[in-house]
């Protein structure tokens, strides 16, 4: 009978989150499919309330080359989600006696060279460091190098280019800084960083499948996704991340560092990540607390970061949402080629949003929160459209005269809808020089007539014009740049390549 009473229990505990949240759940469901419709949402999702899952999905394909879909056993690169695992372990430490968070953090690492920085700027990005620019100088020295958190003292040590401002004194995003919180984790406790994620917060939690994953670490595993890119023209076209020249720095050379990012996790084991913080199982009720606190900067003003509908401040750690109307939300993203991601917590109403993306849509954070807006209130605030964006794919797909259909039925629409003359042009640009030479040169064409007094839009219609040999017209646009701007070198230089005779 007890064991009957307790099923029932659980039965309608679960029954009943189901119940506050179904008016919504066809809204979410909704949403979802529309910003997958519009390529601007690939991965997985997982909505639950008090540990119950309301919502779960997958969206896309794993291995786009293999055609092997997603499912909830997949397992993605968390980017800077990471940064949680880092301070989770910090904030052990100090539960333990092992650190103080207002200690310097040369106590723990001797040879570091500024003595001002406390453990708790690097926590908060109030350290001052620069994000990983102190490695441009190692790595032009060996542009082979996968660099680790062991190359990150000696190169802050020896960059006039590490520290931007005092400590405490502004908000500024430091991977570097995580970088060094994971060398500290090593010297405190005495074991490799990966190994102190998995004894002291993966296997507690239960979280079996979460594992560190670097160039120098590689875990095999058959459920990993692949990551993907798509040009902003053409975002249903799938590159794969680690094919691109201009990833390599970021998924190779720096690959090898810890803290910031490379775990690697299930949105299953997120969520129990999220269970075992209500418990006692990682930190004290009192060290959690703490980490969700925002952080004061030397002006007394709270240290704020984000964008739209996920500006937030920052504690240690973690980013806490200013709008409270459904509750404290805590949160924190993530973003880089082929991963893009979102953990999120109402800490009043023990909710949870869980997206892991893997192409690189940047608007995931915001679709995130707006999911969570949905659960709650059934409605949300939406992002403005990029009318740039849908001329492009629009001009890409069925040609000029729908293109322009789109941009003349929405462009007095500026509620719902935006125009950009810089994204029209780097779209133009982009699209001219990718293999849509046609189409780019008639999105820099037109912007000559959305924005014509804008010296600049002339100065690339010029630069299409003379790429594919139309001389006579690359000149007068190039002479109308000028005309607009008589300090555009670039212009005149060209002209003088396109007239050698002065004609």
């Amino acid at each position: 009978m007890k064991a009957l009473l307790i099923l029932l229990t659980i039965t309608c505990f679960k029954f009943d989150n189901f119940l506050y949240a179904q008016p919504h759940l066809q809204k979410i469901d909704n949403l979802v499919a529309g910003q997958f419709a519009n390529d601007e949402l690939a991965g997985n999702i997982l909505i639950a309330q008090k540990g119950a899952i309301l919502y779960q999905k997958s969206l896309g394909l794993a291995d786009v080359a293999n055609r092997v879909p997603l499912d909830e056993h997949s397992a993605f690169q968390l980017a800077s989600v990471s940064k949680l695992f880092t301070s989770v372990a910090i904030l052990q430490l100090k539960q333990k006696g092992k650190l103080k968070v207002d200690d310097p953090v040369k106590n723990y690492l001797p040879t570091f060279s500024h003595p001002q920085i406390t453990i708790r700027h690097l926590l908060t990005h109030t350290s001052g460091l620069a994000d990983l620019q102190m490695l441009e100088k190692p790595y032009a020295a060996d542009t082979g190098k996968i660099f680790t958190i062991a190359d990150l003292v000696p190169a802050i040590n020896q960059s006039d280019r590490a520290i931007r401002f005092s400590p405490g004194e502004k908000w500024s995003y430091s991977n570097s800084g995580y970088g060094l919180l994971a060398l500290i984790v090593e010297k405190v406790s005495g074991l490799a960083f990966p190994s102190y994620l998995t004894r002291y917060i993966f296997q507690p939690a239960g979280m079996s499948h979460t594992y560190v994953s670097t160039p120098l670490l590689k875990v095999p595993d058959p459920h990993r996704v692949k990551g993907y890119d798509s040009p902003t023209y053409a975002p249903w076209l799938r590159q794969r991340v680690d094919s691109l020249p201009r990833n390599r720095i970021e998924l190779h050379n720096l690959g090898g560092l810890l803290g910031q990012a490379n775990v690697i996790s299930t949105t299953g084991d997120l969520l129990l990540f999220d269970r075992a913080l209500y418990g006692s199982k990682l930190l004290k009720a009192s060290t959690l607390q703490e980490a969700l606190r925002p952080t004061r900067l030397t002006n007394q003003e709270l240290a704020t970061t984000g964008w739209g509908n996920t500006s937030a401040y920052y504690g240690l750690g973690w980013m806490i949402l200013k709008d409270t109307t459904a509750g404290k939300v805590v949160f924190h993203s993530g973003g880089m080629p082929g991963a893009v991601t979102l953990f999120l917590r109402n800490i009043t109403k023990d909710q949870t949003v869980i997206l892991l993306n893997n192409v690189t849509h940047r608007g995931t954070h915001g679709i995130g929160v707006n999911l969570f807006e949905v659960l709650n209130s059934g409605s949300f605030l939406a992002n403005k459209q990029s009318l740039a964006n849908i001329y492009a794919r629009t001009l890409i797909k069925t040609g000029t005269e729908s293109a322009l259909e789109q941009l003349n039925a929405h462009k007095t629409d500026t509620t719902h809808y935006y125009l950009n003359e810089q994204e029209m042009n780097r779209l133009g640009l982009q699209m001219f020089y990718n293999g849509y030479q046609p189409a780019g040169l008639e999105v820099l064409r037109l912007n000559t007539v959305l924005y014509p007094a804008s010296w600049n839009v002339y100065d690339s219609y010029a630069e299409g014009l003379k790429g594919v040999g139309r001389r006579q017209e690359a000149i007068l646009m190039y002479r109308k740049s000028l005309e607009l701007n008589p300090k555009n070198k670039a212009a005149e230089r060209a002209l003088a390549d396109l007239i050698p005779n002065k004609e």
